[in-house]
């Protein structure tokens, strides 16, 4: 069974993380030569579709002498399509687009063939994982469901992340909540899921901005006070914390909290955006829909008239986030005819791998996709809505 999502693949521990990558799990077998035996003889014996049968049959022919594992999966190039149709809005006026911004997605099919194996050793774009790498600990149908989720959060995160650079407050975040601490870390122990950070010493702590720039200006070891709310009883408490070494050596204090939440609420507007991702799963659709929604509420073409691929998830603050299946992806977009693939500074080289003549950009910022639209000659000179009462500004 194939299906199709925006990610692809299981991402790497986010920044901070402590758990470490894990080096993939190989699944080819040493019996090369005992593989290509047992090929001949299947065309030998007249077994025109060789090429469609299961690889994993190979391991049942001659027990031990499996291509693949049982269970493996593949994954190659999905689609790249259109965003604009899936972006809907009322009472606010919209500016149809001439050129096109496509979202692009990774086939994952966990019925892998002898061909797709014979692929994926010639071809960069096929890639054969362990279904564990893919999947982890979660079902088909388990993963399935928690990509639509990832989903649902990455069109909120591109409704808002659109709207504040547009110059309208979408939110009121009033602090930063946490779903896991780092085991050993500064505050493992100290402080308990279902808390709110609202303050450190002196500085407010509304969102993630502004709680990465408290953190940034404090140096490791520094005992600072956290002030917390308890989410349900709205309760404050104070908690002293000496502030550790973040383990990727960036700048400031760490503190070691994981799956980071903002608290906010919708700000009261008077028009309606909403997404429409279909049965499309994952996070990495993020970017792609935040520009479309900047394209399609302002005058002008932000992409020049050109047809422009883009992946990479979206923080409501603006932060382009890593995706995986870039190597997947840049195909589709290459075949899909777009001219240039916005991805992830980090991805760059994942996607050249794939493609011959599509021009790959790399950002970390939605204010660096905007730069790379703009020189693509696309109109970015006055991308600001001007609504009553809702203004940032």
């Amino acid at each position: 069974m194939t299906v199709e999502d925006t990610t692809g693949v299981m991402l790497p521990p986010p920044p901070g993380s402590p758990v470490a990558a894990v080096a993939p799990r190989a699944w080819y077998r040493d019996r090369f030569s005992v593989v290509v035996l047992v090929l001949v003889s299947l065309l030998l014996a007249g077994v025109a579709s060789v090429y469609t049968v299961p690889a994993q049959w190979v391991g049942r022919i001659l027990p031990g002498n499996s291509v693949v594992d049982d269970g493996a999966v593949a994954l190659k190039p999905g689609s790249a399509r259109p965003t604009d149709d899936r972006v809907q809005a009322s009472e606010i006026e919209i500016f149809e687009p001439e050129g096109e911004i496509l979202f692009t997605t990774v086939a994952v099919d966990d019925q892998v063939t002898i061909a797709d194996w014979v692929r994926a050793n010639s071809d960069d774009a096929v890639e054969l994982r362990t279904r564990e790498q893919v999947f982890g600990t979660r079902t088909s149908a388990e993963q399935r469901e928690r990509n639509l989720e990832l989903m649902a959060v990455s069109k909120e995160s591109a409704v808002v992340a659109a709207l504040e650079y547009l110059g309208v407050e979408a939110v009121v975040e009033s602090g930063v909540g946490f779903n896991g601490v780092v085991e050993g870390g500064p505050v493992d122990g100290l402080l308990e899921v279902g808390e709110i950070i609202v303050a450190i010493d002196d500085d407010i702590i509304t969102g993630l901005e502004s709680l990465l720039e408290s953190l940034t200006a404090a140096d490791p070891g520094t005992e600072v006070q956290i002030t917390l709310e308890d989410v349900d009883t709205g309760e404050l408490r104070t908690q002293p914390v000496t502030l550790g070494v973040h383990p990727e050596d960036r700048e400031g204090g760490f503190i070691g909290i994981m799956d980071v939440t903002v608290r906010a609420v919708d700000a009261d507007l008077p028009f309606e955006l909403d997404i429409d991702s279909g049965s499309i799963g994952g996070p990495s659709a993020g970017l792609a829909f935040t520009l479309t929604i900047i394209d399609m509420l302002t005058e002008g073409e932000l992409t020049g008239g050109g047809k422009v691929a883009v992946t990479g998830t979206i923080s409501a603050g603006g932060t382009v986030g890593d995706v995986g299946g870039v190597a997947q992806k840049a195909r589709a977009a290459e075949v899909a005819g777009a001219e240039v693939f916005i991805v992830p500074v980090d991805s760059i080289a994942d996607a050249e791998s794939t493609t011959e003549r599509l021009r790959i950009e790399g950002v970390t910022t939605l204010d660096e996709a905007i730069e790379v639209l703009a020189g693509l000659g696309g109109d970015v000179s006055e991308l600001a809505l001007q609504i009553d009462g809702v203004m940032a500004d």
